[in-house]
């Protein structure tokens, strides 16, 4: 996945992923964004799980069919991988340069 337009430190960035039948929809890359920019993962799965953003310590429950957000300010340098816990899928890879 080619990385879109990097936001300024302050601007948001929302990342949309869907899970359906095991696969991740878009394939799992990397998303950069500058440090102190306000990062919006919205993932929506067709099962029960758990979104876990390593690194930040963010995690939201995921409901089969709805929507679950974890937004938080990127304000620490790093690679960071996102992932589900029960399934063990990796959905992106956030860089915060």
């Amino acid at each position: 996945m080619a990385p879109a337009t990097q936001p300024a430190p302050g601007e948001r960035r929302e990342v949309v992923i869907r899970i359906a039948g095991g696969k991740v929809s878009p394939k799992p890359g990397r998303v950069e964004v500058e440090r102190g920019a306000r990062v919006e993962l919205r993932v929506t799965s067709d099962v029960a799980d758990e979104l876990h953003v390593h690194g930040y310590d963010k995690s939201a429950q995921l409901k089969p069919g709805k929507a679950a957000t974890v937004a938080f300010t990127a304000d620490r340098s790093g690679l960071f991988q996102v992932e589900t816990h029960s399934a063990h899928l990796v959905l992106t890879q956030l860089l915060v340069r």
